[in-house]
């Protein structure tokens, strides 16, 4: 990067952090918002989730509470060995609002019947939202065939093939790219689009990296799932709000 120009960084394919840096600079060089780099904006607003790591059922009902309270409507934790799920989800139910959906990454655990464990849970708990992760990636119709059982979304994060093969032969519901290059998930937000197929970002980082997954998601037409950058669980951030009176 050092001695270039930042333009020359468009569709950045070699560091999410200074890709975004290049872009916040080509937006103030050219005087426009940076979603205006990626194309036409087709939403003004954009979907953001919560995370919170796997903990003990109290500490869990907190989070949900907390988070609500902020104004979230969606919770994202990964399932641990550690902890009952259903212990986890008894305390998780009895204090969610009615609005509130709990995202469960199974993040490969191998289990010996993970079907009937993911119908349990969409059965006994209204709030949980969907199964991220499900299997272990070894076949992609074995993600199909359990999609189209499942009783609550799919969304498969990790993909082999890069979103192609998988997104073509629509194996999930949802697809979550997970901190990719600017240009990789420029590329990819394209064929989601071809496809239909509901898409989001997951770039974990502060206030500023929401800010660009903002920007991005708001400029690719099926970005429209809850997005993640867990910036809500720092205690301080380099932003700060800005008041303005006029």
């Amino acid at each position: 990067y050092i001695g270039t120009s930042p333009w020359q960084h468009l569709g950045d394919n070699t560091s999410l952090g200074l890709g975004t840096a290049m872009y916040d600079l080509m937006g103030q060089d050219a005087g426009v918002p940076c979603w205006q780099l990626f194309g036409q904006q087709v939403r003004r607003w954009t979907p953001v989730g919560s995370w919170t790591v796997s903990s003990d059922p109290a500490h869990m009902a907190e989070a949900v509470q907390r988070y609500a309270a902020a104004g979230f409507t969606w919770m994202k934790y990964h399932l641990s060995p550690f902890f009952n799920v259903f212990d986890q989800m008894d305390a998780i139910q009895a204090v969610a609002p009615k609005d509130f959906q709990i995202h469960l990454d199974f993040t490969f655990t191998p289990l010996e019947n993970h079907v009937g464990m993911c119908d349990q849970l969409a059965e006994r708990y209204p709030c949980v939202g969907c199964f991220e992760d499900s299997f272990e990636q070894v076949s992609l119709d074995k993600y199909k065939e359990f999609k189209l059982r499942a009783k609550k979304p799919v969304v498969l994060h990790h993909a082999p093939m890069g979103f192609t093969t998988e997104v073509s032969m629509g194996v999930a519901d949802i697809y979550m790219m997970g901190h990719s290059p600017i240009g990789k998930a420029v590329q990819a937000s394209g064929h989601f689009a071809a496809c239909h197929a509901p898409f989001m970002l997951q770039n974990v980082g502060g206030a500023i990296t929401l800010s660009m997954v903002s920007h991005m998601m708001s400029a690719f037409p099926t970005a429209t799932f809850k997005c993640h950058t867990d910036c809500e669980v720092y205690k301080y951030d380099v932003v700060h709000e800005v008041r303005t009176t006029t």
